[in-house]
């Protein structure tokens, strides 16, 4: 297999754990408005990157995995225990942060790896969206620290 599709197919993966990952948070945080719309709204966009990204590896004929990895699994239980913990509204952020940074790093090499392939174009603006969500997260970290 190519390298192209092995950084894709690693992409697809981690998509797939960010819109999970964010699920459930989102089910963790349903009182919290700040929270919820930021939730919504990375939960939808990781579904819109999932599906664009899956529909063009599917024009290559690429059978990826609709399941996210292990490790995942277990980072998501692991927040879930801390912030039962803590609540602490700064340190979700902080991890949402983590989370975005690390995706921003598989944008990079996906976008790298597929330089001058036709049909990969979309991919550069969904790394600036993942770059905006880094930003508001920021901000709503500050806001939180402000209160």
């Amino acid at each position: 297999m190519s390298d192209h599709i092995d950084t894709l197919k690693k992409l697809h993966t981690r998509l797939i754990d960010s819109r999970d990952g964010y699920r459930e948070s989102r089910k963790q945080v349903s009182d919290e408005a700040s929270f919820v719309g930021f939730f919504d709204k990375r939960i939808a966009e990781r579904e819109k990157f999932h599906t664009e990204l899956h529909r063009q590896l599917g024009v290559e004929g690429v059978e990826v995995s609709e399941s996210g990895s292990a490790s995942a699994t277990a980072h998501r239980g692991w927040l879930k225990l801390r912030d039962a913990v803590t609540g602490d509204d700064e340190a979700v952020y902080d991890e949402v942060i983590n989370g975005e940074t690390a995706l921003l790093e598989n944008y990079d090499d996906a976008i790298k790896a597929t330089a001058g392939r036709p049909g990969y174009e979309f991919l550069t603006q969904q790394r600036a969206d993942v770059q905006r969500a880094i930003d508001e997260a920021r901000a709503e970290k500050a806001r939180h620290a402000a209160v």
